[in-house]
């Protein structure tokens, strides 16, 4: 869901070792002394003065453009630590604002957006210490709602924004914080009046930030520290008081690891030889992840200096007696172990989607899950690399939503890939010349043995606030003099465009493409060329109509520039509006007018942040948001679509107990699901002049036990279609990669738990409901749900994961029954003894599986014209920095599905049959299956009338008989080269006999629609003359197909015939038959079909005798 725009990006990077805005004294005082005068010094959280440290010299930091091709690298002659000019770490904060670095000397701050270098602390002596190694920031649990949208621009002069560790080489920490100052770094100033425009982000100014070092600690022993990690939670409420379960950092030496809580206290202390008996390996890498099955449960995971990653689980007691009780001693298990070819080099994980990511030697990059469900980390998935051989992993990098991961290579190719490794787009870096390599440059001539070939490897990548940019921070390498050369360091910045889906799940988002970017808005209307579909080489897929351009909506600069990122992006049904919404306020943008509408006044758009997200109904924007106006009250905003952006005192408004965490729009149903876990239900009632919105009811998705959907990590929430849905409602949570049905149970089922909360009038009380939850797919990256009737199917849920693009198909029946029938079936449970097309088994029919290319990506499905709606990336390629990818060349693509599910109906249909027949029933049975598989053609026939009407409707039908005839051939073909062995049971057989009565439903399908005979005639003249046996033997034969033809009068497809005949038919036949077809032509006056024929004559007279004698007979009338 992310995808190249843009050309790239290069930042400046000016590390200085000396700094010169501002100079301190030697503090000669011991460590955490108060010397520093009181007035001067920044306060923390809690009021207590930040102390200055020995030997440190305070910048107030140094103002940078970003700029294209801009780079003034600094230039190093090798890679060492001891430069003061080498960035040796880099670390980013969770948000995607600022970035740290760490040099031998000193600590570095820089804000993501604009770049600019904040502060930094520079050590003129680091023999007591040791020299920095690693730095880790703190990672801020989940406070409330208001935390991630809060802006530094709103802190308190001297209050503490963030907080790092930076970890020196001879066991000691240093506790850095970030604090508000209040003098600003960088300010416009011009001598005379100017207007300017600022851009995204720009709008508050570069946020004055500095850097104090707080605390220093002292690790027990003397081992020398090799790296640092800090606690990535779960989204789950810790205890306070509880420091070792709460937030923490690990620290790893040569021989133990640390765990110290953020407050200084030292936790534990655990042997580095009980976690991996390797003496001369030592930690590389160091993850602590929280919550993975309950809140008292972490896995901590190690990597090796040898390739080798050990996970070391802890749980930790809680209650009343965990005081008396020690906690359980932990697991380790090896996660993955080092061969001769494999090894792992770096790990990155996502709290989002519980995936940790590990990259090798060999340029794979293997997904392990971490789901709370699991009692242990499972491997999932594998992303190969195939770009270039002998490619490693050097840096990885999640996005904050958990939908992308972005790799670096040793190559310098920097790819991302969905969260289940489908990959979306590639990009080469290119570096920038250092000023040694342009001297050289300059004495060789522009070439040479001089000349140094500068090699680019990512070395860190961050992705920004909005995940629209990631930068990546790059070490650039050169080989020359024997040996790699550390020439430089850069920084590059890749922008992306990202699906609007993945804001908001909303039915606007998943019918078309609409992406968005840092300042623009593209909406594409998906109107698809049939003309150009013969000359793509995939039949499959249909191209954007080359004149229709993406309609691109530029976001006001006002807007923008102090609202930046864009957080939710919606668009309405019929692709005339669009709305957006930042940290504050809302927009929103008429296709019809081309203008923005925003809010009334400033006062009003900072009033309001959104918080889980905005939608259409119909001329209405729903937005859910806490209004500060109120108090910071949870609400839901209702603006007319024909009226002013204004937050007036008659406009419709709902209030919510909790913030919402996501919110979708069934029909009148408005679902809301808020971070307490409760779901509410509303009903709208609209007109043109009002709107009225009525609480339906409220459902707690934790009364069933443990709370296994948590708020924060749901993507979407959609309704599962069912005329029940009043009574017993059920609901599609999208959560991570899980989908799964979330079911109120019936009064009946439910129990003695429903019973035991009915009150004296057997009415069951709310707070007993009992829900069960089934999980629908374990791999999933998006989900749609479209509530189009075809035929006998109501409508039907989508879900993309694992290369196959999932339908289900929710009949009218299914419909009646609740809905959950085809989604929570299974094929163990679809076996039902004598009945072998039962109701279960229909149910397992309606879920189809369609393969989906690599290089295809759908973000939208089109049901009304049958096809899935997404991005080509084969065409897309590998873009450098010098390559402006706009989106002008952005591939839109369409795939047809309708082939697909017809093909997946009349199969099972056909299985079916054959199980019928080699089952042993009585008479009355035999006919009851007889109607059923009868009715699951009938089910086939309805749907697809249903789309007979659109143009390339014969296209489809021509696919479904392709892929039939051609299976079916493969399976005759593999049947004869490989016979059965005498009393085992024959595979290729049983398929063969089931499979091949699925060509002839296939012909009876396609003779209900009247272009079955084109349909017929093109599918053979596009598939091989082996095959057409076996294809004309299931419509009667070619000679009573041909006269057919003639009796319909088509006698352009009776003329397409004539080279069929000849294959299949003697010549005396094909003579007789070639007079009747020109006798007809002559009588038309159709000239075409009469040249047409004599053309062939022309070319069968060579082999054919008898065509021959008739051709010159023909000439001498």
């Amino acid at each position: 869901m992310y995808w190249r725009i843009n050309c790239t990006e290069h930042l400046v990077l000016n590390v200085r070792a000396d700094p010169t805005q501002e100079q301190s004294k030697d503090v000669k005082e011991a460590t955490n002394s108060n010397s520093q005068p009181t007035a001067a010094r920044p306060k923390d959280n809690n009021g207590a003065r930040l102390g200055r440290q020995r030997s440190i010299t305070y910048s107030a930091g140094v103002g940078l453009n970003a700029g294209r091709r801009m780079a003034v690298p600094q230039t190093v002659d090798k890679k060492s630590t001891t430069d003061p000019t080498v960035v040796v770490r880099w670390a980013g904060t969770a948000d995607g604002r600022l970035v740290a670095g760490i040099t031998c000397q000193g600590i570095y701050l820089w804000t993501l957006r604009p770049f600019v270098q904040l502060s930094s602390l520079v050590y003129k002596s680091t023999e007591e210490f040791g020299s920095p190694v690693d730095l880790v920031w703190k990672h801020e649990e989940d406070e409330g709602p208001m935390a991630r949208y809060a802006d530094y621009s709103d802190a308190q002069s001297g209050a503490v924004v963030a907080t790092l560790f930076v970890v020196l080489s001879r066991g000691y920490v240093f506790e850095i914080a970030v604090y508000k100052r209040d003098n600003p770094v960088l300010e416009y100033e011009f001598s005379k009046q100017h207007f300017h425009v600022r851009g995204a982000g720009e709008g508050k100014g570069i946020p004055a930030l500095g850097l104090a070092q707080k605390r220093t600690y002292r690790l027990p022993g003397s081992s020398s520290v090799m790296c640092a990690a800090t606690t990535i939670g779960g989204y789950r409420q810790q205890q306070e008081d509880d420091a070792e379960s709460g937030s923490s950092a690990l620290v790893a030496t040569q021989s133990h690891v640390h765990r110290l809580a953020w407050t200084g206290t030292l936790v534990s202390s655990v042997d580095i030889k009980h976690i991996y008996d390797n003496p001369l390996a030592h930690i590389r890498q160091a993850l602590c992840i929280a919550g993975f099955s309950d809140a008292a449960t972490e896995i901590e995971v190690y990597l090796f200096s040898d390739g080798v990653i050990r996970t070391l689980t802890r749980k930790h007691r809680h209650g009343e007696d965990s005081s008396t009780l020690s906690p359980p001693p932990p697991e380790i298990r090896t996660l993955g172990a080092a061969d001769s070819t494999h090894r792992c080099t770096v790990m990155a994980y996502t709290p989002a989607s519980r995936l940790v990511a590990v990259g090798t030697t060999t340029g794979d990059v293997l997904l392990y899950s971490a789901a709370a469900d699991k009692s242990e980390i499972a491997r999932v998935g594998r992303i190969a690399f195939t770009h270039e051989r002998g490619a490693q992993v050097s840096a990885i990098a999640w996005t904050p939503d958990g939908l992308a991961l972005a790799c670096g290579y040793t190559s310098g190719h920097v790819c991302v890939f969905s969260a289940l490794g489908y990959e979306l787009n590639i990009t080469r870096l290119s570096a920038t010349q250092s000023p040694r390599d342009t001297h050289r440059n300059n004495e060789d001539g522009g070439g040479g043995v001089g000349m140094a070939v500068v090699l680019p490897v990512p070395a860190t990548l961050v992705w920004m606030r909005g995940s629209t940019r990631l930068c990546v921070f790059s070490d650039c390498l050169s080989a020359m003099d024997g040996g790699t050369v550390l020439r430089h360091q850069q920084a590059d910045v890749l922008p992306f465009a990202r699906a609007a889906s993945s804001t908001v799940a909303c039915d606007g988002n998943t019918k078309r493409v609409c992406l968005f970017s840092d300042d623009k808005v593209f909406l594409n209307l998906c109107e698809f060329d049939q003309a150009d579909q013969n000359q793509n080489q995939n039949q499959n897929q249909l191209q954007l109509q080359p004149e229709l351009q993406w309609h691109v909506a530029h976001i006001p600069p006002e807007y923008i520039a102090s609202n930046w990122p864009i957080r939710y992006v919606a668009a309405d049904d019929d692709g005339r509006a669009i709305a957006v919404a930042g940290t504050h306020g809302v927009a929103w943008y008429s296709c019809d007018t081309q203008r923005w509408r925003m809010l009334r006044n400033q006062q009003q758009e900072e009033a309001i942040t959104c918080v889980g997200g905005l939608l259409w109904y119909h001329n209405y924007l729903v937005v859910a948001c806490i209004n500060r106006e109120c108090g910071d009250l949870a609400q839901l905003l209702f603006f007319a679509r024909n009226r002013q952006l204004d937050m007036t005192s008659d406009m419709q408004t709902v209030v919510l107990e909790h913030p919402a965490a996501t919110i979708s729009c069934h029909n009148s149903n408005l679902l809301v699901l808020c971070r307490n876990n409760m779901l509410y239900q509303y009903a709208i009632f609209d007109d043109v002049d009002f709107i009225q919105v009525a609480f339906r009811r409220q459902i707690d998705l934790s009364a069933s036990g443990a709370p296994v959907v948590e708020p924060p990590r749901v993507q979407s929430l959609q309704w599962v279609p069912s005329a029940l849905f009043d009574t017993r409602p059920a609901f599609l949570v999208h959560q991570g990669t899980t989908l799964m049905v979330v079911e109120e149970l019936p009064f009946d089922e439910a129990g003695a738990g429903a019973g035991a909360g009915a009150g004296a009038g057997g009415t069951k009380d709310a707070a007993a409901v009992l829900l069960r939850t089934a999980v629908v797919s374990d791999q999933v990256e998006m989900t749609i749900t479209s509530g189009v009737n075809f035929g006998n199917m109501h409508s039907t849920v989508w879900w993309f994961g694992a290369s196959r693009l999932h339908a289900c198909l929710i009949s009218l029946e299914d419909f009646m029954d609740g809905g959950t029938g085809p989604l929570v079936s299974s094929p163990a449970q679809n076996q039902t003894q004598g009945n072998p097309l039962g109701r279960q088994q229909q149910q397992q029919q309606q879920r189809v599986a369609i393969r989906v290319r690599p290089e295809f990506f759908p973000i939208a499905v089109s049901a009304d014209k049958g096809m899935a709606i997404g991005i080509d990336q084969e065409d897309w390629g590998a873009f450098d920095d010098h390559t402006v990818a706009g989106l002008s060349r952005l591939p839109v693509r369409a795939k047809l599905y309708l082939h697909n599910i017809l093909d997946h109906m009349l199969t099972l249909a056909a299985n079916a049959s054959a199980a019928t027949d080699e089952l042993e029933a009585d008479e009355d049975g035999g006919d009851e299956e007889e109607s059923a598989t009868a009715a699951a053609d009938q089910d086939a026939l309805l749907y697809a009338a249903c789309f007979e009407h659109l143009e390339f409707f014969a296209h489809a039908m021509e696919i479904l008989l392709h892929e039939v005839l051609v299976r079916e051939m493969d399976q005759q073909h593999r049947q004869q080269r490989s016979p059965a062995t005498p009393g085992t049971p024959d595979t290729a057989a049983t398929a063969t006999t089931s499979g091949g009565r699925t060509l002839p439903r296939v012909i009876a399908l396609l003779r209900n629609f009247s272009s079955f005979y084109e349909i017929v005639v093109h599918c053979a003249r596009k598939t091989e003359a082996a095959f057409w046996p076996h294809l004309f033997a299931s419509v009667g034969g070619p000679e009573l197909f041909f006269r057919q033809c003639l009796a319909t009068g088509r006698l352009e497809t009776a003329t397409q015939c004539l080279l069929i005949l000849q294959t299949l038919e003697p010549s005396s036949v094909n003579e007789s038959n070639i007079l009747a077809l020109l006798s007809r032509a002559v009588g038309a006056q159709n000239k075409p079909v009469c040249l047409e024929i004599i053309r062939f004559l022309g070319m069968a007279a060579a082999s054919d005798r008898p065509l021959k004698q008739l051709l010159e007979r023909l000439h001498h009338r």
